[in-house]
């Protein structure tokens, strides 16, 4: 009975959560969907797929006829990228398709203007084709900011647009510098190294594919359907990261970031296996794996061509090491051949191989029980060292995504907050001025932006956000220097006055009431600000 797998979906695809069957022949599987909360995304599929006889066999048809759909509705989305702003909207281009597919036709569209500007400033000796070229992605840049602002969109279009946001306030970023180095002579045509080195989508019409290019290295996408997630902002780290994994890729080797905890290795590994359609499976590394297990799962990459991401790699143990190094060795030498099967150490028949298949792996330096890897394994990965990720890009493009037009300065003010809230006061246990605070305050004020009217002061909302989220945890001594550097920062706005919560003061005075207790400004306060953490920290 097909219908008792459909729970186990998620742990066989990156997205797939359901599939629908026909409601006449409950074999046929017409339609395949990732669910998140009450909301839902589906993709028909291009035939549908019969359940029946061995499974692996009909789920191998599902992955086959997965990718063949999503190919389809990249066609579509390819086809429909010239009409953008000019015939339709923005909205109407994002809502008409599903997350991966509109987020990979707005990369589609930045390509073809950016590589059309440049060509035509170079061979038309056109002025005037860069600044319009700006304003069409400053437009598109509004138009979803505008999207984001709606209070009503379910959990998957609010992740949706977010991304789009996030994505495209790169893309305007990278424009606008390479037109400054236009200006200034630096940047001639469309062959130059700035822009040859950027990720670019094209659709190629002889092949029907989408191709992503960095640097001289091209990738086919790979159309696994990859849902509704959200994606990292690309700051200059990670572009760096992507040329370093492409050109590895390029030349049959894996990639290997390295560096302290905390700086997106995993995720930027996982970043661009998204941008380029791949399902990456990730396995954290521990001194338990043997060389059996490792093979296993690097047959299972090979086999089916998925990106896998080894975390903490140097745990292994040195002499489960050295295998490994074979076993990859093997693996890069039937890519560089470009064999469909070879013969992987240790099995008596060949395997197959999927060419888009990648291993990745991920170190923490100078931790305890760590190895250095064996020279005959070094020489099969090329490193990339990650160091602390800019906060203020990260500030600014979330404040975006999340609907603040003045996102350059409120981004600078608050990196700046944080950054002298670091130093300036007191080391206290429970005080975490990083990247996790920094996105709850970030979530919770675009919270306050959309229950407030459209054009209420953004830096007051913001003032009050970051004074009310912080305040209740600092120590007695903090709070006034915690309120200075505040006042400090933001001149122009007086005291915002805090949200009143009508419903919980009146009940708090009926309890008080029944209790018998006396009611007392700063312990009211507290109550409030209790009330406050619990709905930012646990979601009330």
């Amino acid at each position: 009975d097909p219908e008792t797998i459909q729970d186990d979906f998620e742990k066989l695809f990156d997205a797939i959560s359901r599939v629908t069957f026909n409601r006449v022949d409950r074999k046929k599987i017409m339609q395949i969907k990732s669910v998140a909360g009450n909301a839902q995304e589906v993709v028909e599929l291009q035939a549908p797929v019969m359940a029946q006889g061995n499974i692996e066999d009909w789920l191998l048809a599902l992955e086959i006829e997965m990718q063949r759909s999503v190919r389809r509705e990249c066609r579509h989305c390819a086809l429909d990228t010239g009409g953008v702003l000019s015939e339709k909207p923005m909205k109407q281009f994002a809502d008409q398709y599903i997350a991966q597919v509109a987020l990979l036709g707005l990369q589609l569209i930045w390509t073809g203007d950016f590589q059309n500007a440049l060509t035509r400033m170079a061979k038309e000796k056109d002025k005037t084709v860069m600044p319009q070229t700006n304003k069409k992605f400053l437009q598109i840049m509004s138009d979803l900011i505008a999207v984001c602002l709606q209070s009503d969109l379910t959990k998957l279009d609010r992740t949706k647009y977010e991304t789009l946001v996030t994505i495209h306030v790169h893309q305007k970023d990278l424009f606008q510098e390479v037109w400054k180095k236009v200006k200034d002579h630096k940047v001639k045509d469309e062959n130059d190294f700035e822009w040859l080195k950027q990720t670019r989508v094209y659709w190629k019409t002889e092949t029907e594919h989408a191709v992503i290019s960095i640097a001289d290295v091209d990738f086919v996408y790979s159309y696994e359907y990859l849902g509704c997630k959200e994606r990292l902002v690309i700051t200059s780290l990670t572009d760096r990261c992507y040329l370093t994994q492409s050109q590895a890729l390029g030349m049959f080797f894996g990639g290997a970031p390295a560096g302290p905890a905390g700086t997106g290795k995993t995720e930027t590994t996982k970043d661009m296996g998204r941008t380029l359609g791949v399902c990456v499976v990730v396995t954290n590394c521990s001194d338990q794996h043997r060389f059996r297990d490792m093979a296993r799962i690097f047959k299972g990459l090979c086999m089916s061509g998925l990106w896998g991401c080894f975390d903490e790699f140097n745990r292994i143990e040195l002499e489960v090491l050295s295998v490994v190094a074979m076993q990859v060795e093997s693996i890069t030498q039937a890519k560089k051949q470009n064999a469909k099967l070879f013969l992987f150490p240790g099995e008596p028949v060949p395997i197959k191989l999927v060419p888009s298949v990648g291993y990745f792996i991920t170190m923490n330096p100078g931790y305890a029980g760590r190895q250095e890897l064996p020279e005959n394994l070094k020489v099969l990965f090329r490193s990339v060292s990650m160091m602390v990720p800019n906060r203020e890009t990260i500030m600014r493009v979330k404040l975006a995504s999340v609907g603040y037009s003045s996102m350059d300065m409120l981004g600078k003010k608050f990196c700046i907050l944080y950054a002298l809230c670091e130093q300036q006061l007191s080391k206290q246990r429970h005080y975490d001025f990083g990247l996790r605070n920094i996105l709850s305050v970030l979530r919770q004020s675009g919270a306050n932006k959309r229950a407030e009217p459209p054009d209420t002061d953004e830096e007051m909302l913001f003032m009050r956000t970051v004074r009310d989220m912080n305040l209740s945890k600092l120590t007695a001594d903090d709070a006034p220097l915690f309120m200075a550097l505040l006042r400090d920062l933001f001149p122009k706005v007086l005291e915002p006055p805090k949200k009143i919560y009508p419903s919980l003061e009146e009940s708090t005075k009926n309890v008080v009431g029944r209790q018998k207790l006396i009611e007392r400004d700063t312990w009211m306060l507290k109550v409030i600000q209790l009330y406050e953490t619990s709905l930012v920290r646990h979601g009330f």
